[in-house]
This record gives structure tokens, C-alpha cells and sequence, in this order.
């Protein structure tokens, strides 16, 4: 990483937004890098470990971005991704349950290009820096946002001031 590179926005987009980042992954490592790490970047995250859990949660609740993590061992993230977005051939339910954005990490680089059906905005291959990865979930998030207006805010209710 280049060292004379702008820091992260540690701030949303605005003082108020602090978007939701809901991370799938069954390393504890990256799971825990994450949960610890996006917060300094001006995220709340929550993290579940099981690509099935977190399809159920989605029945629950919104969150504002889904990081992924592409090596999932007990269930595949393109299954989860196609499940998530109501396009899997093997889910009973065929519901979208999200229209947020995606990212993927990547222990290596992917071997083939991800389906654009899938709502990957991003891909990032490990080793990361969080710095980099604070900078790319801003930029999703200010895409998506920009493409989305209307939508509130995962959290948006526990944000107001009362």
C-alpha cells in the first residue's frame, strides 16, 4: 500500500449514517479483523459465521453492505450470494431477501469472473490492508446510496434523535 495514499474517511457519508455491514464468514481471524477493525471506519458490523444463519437473518432484518468471504468451507458464497438475491436453484424460497451491495474477500484471486447477477460491487484479495478496505466499502456505499436515495438506513431508526 502506497504510504503517501489519503487515509480512510473515518466519518459516513453523513454525520448521522453509520452504515450496517453484516459479515459472512467462518474464519474467526477475518471475521474478527473485520468486526474489530470497520467501526474505526464508521461502520456498525455484526458478523455471522454460517452462510444459512445469515440467510435466516435476512428474514429478521436489513443491513447496508454484506462482506463476504469467497472460502467459505460448509456453504459456498456464490450459493449464499445467488440464495441472498433469490436466483439459486436450490433454495426453496425464491424471494430476494437483500438488494444491498456485496463485496468479496478473496484469499486469492478469483479463478473466474463473478456474475453480475450475484450484486458483487466489489472484490478484494487478500493480504488487505483495512485502511483499503474501509476505502472500498465507503465507495460501495456512496454508489449504492447514490443509486438508492430514497432507501433509509438499516439502522435508521436507532439513529434519530429523540
Amino acid at each position: 500500500m502506497d504510504p503517501n495514499a489519503p487515509r480512510p474517511r473515518l466519518e459516513a457519508r453523513q454525520a448521522n449514517e453509520r452504515p450496517h455491514v453484516l459479515i459472512v464468514s467462518d474464519d474467526p481471524d477475518l471475521s474478527g479483523f473485520l468486526a474489530e477493525g470497520l467501526p474505526l471506519g464508521g461502520f456498525w458490523t455484526s458478523v455471522i459465521a454460517n452462510g444459512l444463519q445469515a440467510l435466516e437473518v435476512f428474514r429478521l432484518r436489513q443491513f447496508d453492505l454484506v462482506v463476504v468471504d469467497a472460502e467459505m468451507q460448509n456453504f459456498d458464497a456464490v450459493e449464499f450470494l445467488r440464495r441472498l438475491r433469490g436466483t439459486s436453484e436450490l433454495d426453496n424460497d425464491p424471494r430476494p431477501r437483500t438488494t444491498v451491495p456485496a463485496v468479496l474477500i478473496h484469499a486469492t484471486p478469483p479463478a473466474s469472473p463473478i456474475d453480475p447477477g450475484l450484486g458483487v460491487a466489489a472484490t478484494l484479495v487478500a493480504p488487505l490492508e483495512l485502511d483499503e478496505i474501509v476505502r472500498s466499502l465507503h465507495q460501495v456505499f456512496a454508489d449504492w446510496r447514490n443509486d438508492h436515495p430514497e432507501t433509509p438506513l438499516a439502522d435508521s431508526a436507532s439513529l434519530r434523535a429523540f
